[in-house]
């Protein structure tokens, strides 16, 4: 059999003082507070409108650098050079496949460079 357990004694005091108080002569408030504390979200960006065609216009054909994206991509450039023989295409793989806050500067950057893009992942 378990034994019982009792209230170490440095507990019994504070515990009989509130059981001695009625209801009527003092109310007890808690305060529940979330330790991980409050975070503003991030700013958000809406989604930009789609290019009308690819003809003549630089496409960025970038992966996350992870084991599959790049297959993908080959395919995807073989047909849009075929589709669109006036299309520049251009191949810019992530810096850093696993991290997104390493590669923050990345994504401006390849924005200035092309007019549409493709990101593929890999696995």
């Amino acid at each position: 059999m378990s034994e019982a357990k009792s209230l170490p004694p440095e507990m019994i005091f504070p515990l009989a003082q509130l059981r001695s108080t009625g209801a009527e002569s003092a109310a007890i408030t808690f305060e529940v507070l979330n330790p991980r504390g409050e975070i503003p979200p991030p700013p958000t960006v809406g989604i930009r409108p789609r290019v009308a065609d690819l003809a003549g216009k630089k496409i960025g054909l970038c992966d996350n650098g992870k084991f599959g994206a790049n297959n993908f991509l080959n395919a995807v450039e073989n047909l849009l050079r075929q589709e669109y023989p006036t299309a520049t295409v251009l191949r810019l793989p992530k810096p850093a496949a696993q991290t997104i806050t390493l590669t923050k500067d990345w994504y401006p950057e390849v924005a200035a460079q092309v007019d549409t893009f493709i990101f593929a992942t890999g696995d």
